[in-house]
């Protein structure tokens, strides 16, 4: 995949500038299903670029059901409606994932092997910004059928916090896209790329591919 570069952007409203820079940048659908248990596949598209300072993502969803019960850093996020962005730097050996809710709470981690690494730091994910179109307040589940939502994040390169980044650009890396909602409704696990396992499990750096910056 390759991932384009935009060579300004004001950050002042994550939300509005996102979705505005991005408006010629192609959307990625996250629809791989991959594990028959758990057939729902909500749709959702993900839109990425780069500038000299962040790396852009803009996720759209509609969903059946949406959940934001966490608002801390590093909480299980990944049990809410969320989507995630794992991408290594190094040829698959160590990989980062950045998960998100709804409502835009991060989860970071830098994963030396699949499960097992170290937790960022409120400093690392402090320069991220996030807006959400259902705003920053956690949400008990509703379930209304068909609820759509939006997600517009801005990653410092600050934020790769075992390496150090001047930006991304001309890096080789590899990476997934993820939807998922484990303790939903419906439970349901996404991905960009297809994944081969007997259950879930997004921590598979063995099934990424290449993202080009």
């Amino acid at each position: 995949m390759h991932v384009p570069y935009i060579p300004s952007l004001s950050l002042h409203s994550v939300l509005d500038a996102v979705p505005q820079a991005l408006a010629q940048v192609p959307s990625h659908p996250i629809a791989c299903v991959n594990w028959k248990d758990y057939p729902y596949a909500p749709k959702v598209a993900v839109k990425l670029a780069q500038t000299p300072s962040h790396l852009l993502l803009y996720y759209q969803v509609q969903e059946k059901s949406i959940r934001a019960k966490y608002t801390q850093y590093n909480q299980r996020v990944w049990t809410d409606s969320c989507v995630e962005f794992f991408i290594s730097l190094d040829g698959n050996k160590t990989y980062y994932n950045f998960e998100f809710s709804c409502i835009g709470t991060p989860l970071l981690r830098y994963n030396v092997r699949p499960h097992e690494g170290d937790l960022a730091s409120p400093q690392a994910l402090d320069g991220i910004l996030t807006g959400s179109s259902l705003g920053k307040q956690p949400i008990e589940e509703v379930k209304h059928g068909d609820v759509s939502w939006q997600l517009a994040i801005a990653i410092p390169y600050t934020s790769f916090f075992a390496h150090r980044l001047a930006n991304l650009k001309g890096l080789a890396a590899s990476g997934n896209l993820y939807k998922c909602g484990d303790e939903l409704a419906e439970p349901h696990f996404l991905s960009l790329f297809p994944i081969h396992t007997p259950t879930p499990d997004f921590h598979t750096p063995e099934f990424f591919r290449p993202l080009e910056f």
